[in-house]
């Protein structure tokens, strides 16, 4: 793989998760700021899981069927500049309804960007498992880069109190997206893989239904949705968590960013980490990962030990969530990524952050705030998937 092509796929996955990591480890305090209740704030967050399960899958067929993947990447985020403006200029009403339905709106758009950006990159990779890792690394280094940014937006522009909302977030959103709309034109083409002369091929019933079979396949996507409906719990309670230890509110942004040092250095040596673990232990490790980060987060400790931990998500991420996707790839048909991508990303971002969402709003308007008893849900939870995982996962692949 050429300097280029591996820079511009780089590129690629710093914009699509800095638009996200601008805004979305603040939305939660943007939303108390504005009033919004827990049980509503649930059903915001909700609606990234909502988007992923209407449009994911369709957004894989389009891209394996129909349009080239960084086309409808560049169309994605041009319309969703749009509607990050008007949130960053403060012309979305404040109250539940208007801004569930912008939110909406926003991730039936984009939500299936994300999945769309790994295909493009396995795509294009001459060996995705070995190489997949240092790409997706700049993801995280554009997320962690773009926190830091809005963290520097928002102490400049004097956002230290309470009652303020998160407007900056929005704003540094708006541009990065409508940069990274411009620059999807640039990525190296990945036509469709589908064609009408392609040979005819089984029906999508037999197709999912034998991709289910397949070893480790069903298990893989049950534990996701499982560990899936714990990861809400990052972003929705843990930023409104922290000033209540005592760290400055300009700093939330920064302090979630830590979750991607460990995330980085993983990623970057996920090919040498995946040869001598293989898929299923290292993604055994990635849940143990989630089960410490819950687990400390409900024993409140002093906010240097919360800081400690943080970065503890970045590890789960790189060895299960990540992980997980390169494994599905492998088992997936050469003309099934996308569409195999999809249905990843409608079982985690879809239907396990919703009911996850909705759980997590559900548990702080009934402990009445944010407190530790909050954690010890998503713990359990964790602790479940780990041990299904460990008994029932079992798989002949190698990375």
């Amino acid at each position: 793989m050429s300097a280029s092509r591996r820079a511009r796929l780089s590129g690629m996955m710093a914009g699509v998760y800095g638009v996200q990591g601008a805004w979305w480890p603040l939305l939660a305090v943007h939303l108390s700021d504005l009033g919004i209740s827990g049980r509503a704030r649930g059903w915001i967050f909700a609606t990234l899981a909502i988007g992923s399960i209407v449009s994911a899958i369709a957004a894989g067929q389009l891209a394996d069927r129909i349009l080239p993947a960084p086309r409808l990447l560049t169309l994605i985020y041009g319309l969703g500049t749009g509607l990050l403006a008007l949130l960053a200029f403060g012309l979305v009403p404040p109250q539940a309804f208007p801004l569930f339905a912008v939110f909406l709106i926003y991730w039936l758009l984009t939500a299936p960007a994300t999945s769309l950006s790994s295909t493009i990159a396995f795509r294009n990779l001459d060996r995705p498992a070995a190489q997949f890792g240092r790409i997706r690394m700049w993801g995280t280094i554009g997320w962690m880069s773009v926190g830091w940014l809005v963290s520097l937006v928002m102490g400049l522009r004097g956002s230290t109190q309470a009652g303020q909302g998160a407007y900056e977030a929005f704003g540094v959103a708006t541009g990065l997206s409508a940069l990274i709309a411009v620059y999807c034109l640039t990525l190296p083409r990945t036509p469709p893989l589908r064609t009408h002369a392609t040979a005819p091929s089984p029906s999508s019933t037999d197709h999912l239904r034998d991709f289910l079979l397949k070893p480790g396949v069903g298990v893989l996507l049950f534990v996701a949705f499982g560990v899936s409906l714990t990861t809400p719990f990052v972003y929705q309670v843990v930023p409104a968590y922290l000033p209540t230890l005592g760290l400055p509110r300009p700093w939330i942004a920064s302090a979630m960013s830590l979750g991607q040092i460990l995330e980085i250095a993983s990623l970057a040596v996920l090919p040498r980490l995946l040869g001598r673990l293989g898929f299923r232990r290292a993604m055994t490790l990635g849940i143990a990962a989630w089960l410490v980060y819950h687990g400390v987060m409900a024993l409140r400790p002093p906010l240097a030990a919360i800081l400690t931990v943080l970065p503890v998500q970045g590890l789960a991420i790189s060895l299960f969530h990540i992980t997980a996707a390169m494994y599905l790839d492998t088992q997936a048909p050469p003309d099934r990524r996308a569409t195999t991508q999809g249905l990843y990303i409608m079982a985690t971002t879809g239907l396990g952050n919703l009911l996850g969402s909705l759980l997590a709003g559900e548990i702080v308007d009934r402990v009445g705030e944010v407190a530790p008893p909050v954690f010890l849900v998503p713990c359990a939870m964790a602790a479940a998937m780990f041990g299904i995982f460990v008994v029932a996962f079992r798989t002949k692949s190698t990375p």
